[in-house]
């Protein structure tokens, strides 16, 4: 058996050789003076070799520590060299679990991923609805340790309140999932399928009929315990037949109320297509009274209260119409078919309406072209509506039906 000084006193020579210990332990000397620890054995009739390190810094009694170690293994029927491999492995992957193999830490670098190509209102409804759905449940739960039924149970609570969230939210986390499945976390996604979700209505977007339209501007103009920007933001959606989104997210750059005209970016618009909106008398005197609520020098019409560099909460008008009772009626972004419904029905002309929602032709150059088609047929049009919206509300509301009336700029 060796020993630390023949170890020590060992002199490279012209090629190399080994020094035995027992058991198929050796030293192996190098020509360059290097000394290295081997193990050589048979396993299932075929020779290995384990490298074990490297003299002194693994010692005589470290070395045979470790052979001892891969003699039980082998007696087992274990590849050493192998189980090491392995043991590795596992030592690297338990760590990238600890420092990145919680779901709030794997969603966070999904959305770091994958938030760069999308639409700044995009990411801030996503975050929202993770923030608000997932975060809390799943934060610091280990991203491998989900299962599909717990997480078709979370989805299901989700869809009893808010089914268009719940398929949202299934989207999310599929690619937060797949992502890491992309990063050695976990090996199989366990999100359930799309099919464990209701069909999306066709009519996912009721709208108010003219009678309940009244009804609803009646309640909004008697409540006085909502913010008067929220009010201005759900008479916008109203007047303007523009989506809720482009309402609330808003910016006072794109606002001309000299010209009364609206200008929409392409980056805000669903269909990637700037819009040009004529704005009515009455919404040129809602946006001069909101310009007098926003804090002088806010980008945006109706600026976050909790975040003034963000616009308006995107549920808030959704809350307002569940809070006056017209949740399973309509909702805001209903309020563009209650006002194409009103102008189909007396034969106003389908191209101006269609414009007026912005669907305009699918090919991109015709679409600039046309932007501004129609001009001052839209413009008729939209005072039109605004004009009809005030006979909705004339007469009718509980409170003094004046107070909160429309009145021309």
């Amino acid at each position: 058996m060796l020993t630390t000084l023949q170890i020590k006193s060992a002199k490279p020579a012209e090629r190399a050789f080994k020094l035995a210990d027992t058991g198929g332990l050796f030293l192996l000397v190098q020509p360059n003076g290097s000394k290295l620890w081997r193990y050589k054995f048979r396993l299932n009739g075929v020779e290995g070799l384990q490298a074990l390190g490297a003299f002194p810094e693994v010692s005589l009694a470290d070395a045979r520590h470790v052979h001892a170690e891969s003699r039980k293994l082998v007696a087992k029927g274990i590849h050493p060299v192998q189980a090491r491999r392995e043991e590795r492995e596992s030592r690297v992957q338990a760590e990238l679990h600890r420092v990145k193999g919680s779901f709030g830490a794997v969603c966070a670098d999904w959305n770091a991923a994958t938030g760069a190509d999308l639409r700044p209102a995009t990411v801030l409804q996503r975050n929202r609805e993770i923030e608000k759905d997932l975060t809390p449940r799943f934060k610091d739960r280990p991203i491998s340790k989900f299962t599909r039924l717990e997480l078709t149970a979370a989805l299901k609570e989700v869809e009893a309140r808010a089914p268009e969230v719940a398929r949202n939210l299934r989207n999310y986390l599929w690619g937060i999932f797949e992502y890491a499945i992309d990063s050695g976390l976990i090996g199989d996604n366990p999100v359930p399928p799309v099919r464990v979700l209701r069909k999306r209505s066709q009519e996912n977007h009721p709208a108010l009929s003219p009678d309940l339209l009244g009804e609803f501007l009646r309640k909004l103009d008697a409540i006085d315990t909502i913010h008067e920007q929220t009010r201005i933001a759900m008479l916008l959606v109203v007047l303007t037949a523009c989506r809720k989104a482009e309402v609330t997210g808003g910016k006072w750059s794109e606002i001309d109320l000299k010209e009364a005209e609206w200008e929409i970016p392409a980056d805000r618009m669903k269909a990637g297509r700037a819009h040009w909106v004529p704005l009515s008398r009455q919404c040129v005197t809602l946006l001069q009274e909101l310009r007098a609520l926003v804090p002088e020098g806010s980008v945006y019409l109706f600026p976050n209260r909790l975040d003034p560099d963000r616009p308006m909460a995107d549920r808030s008008l959704n809350a307002l119409m569940e809070r006056l009772g017209f949740s399973g009626d309509g909702t805001p972004h209903g309020m563009r078919a209650t006002f194409s419904t009103h102008f189909n029905a007396i034969g106003a002309s389908i191209d101006v309406i269609e414009h007026c929602l912005a669907h305009v032709p699918g090919n991109r150059v015709r679409a600039a072209y046309n932007r501004h088609a129609y001009q001052a047929e839209r413009r008729d049009l939209l005072q039109s509506w605004a004009d009809h919206v005030d006979r909705l509300r004339t007469g009718l509301s509980p409170r003094n039906p004046t107070s909160r009336k429309l009145r021309p700029a």
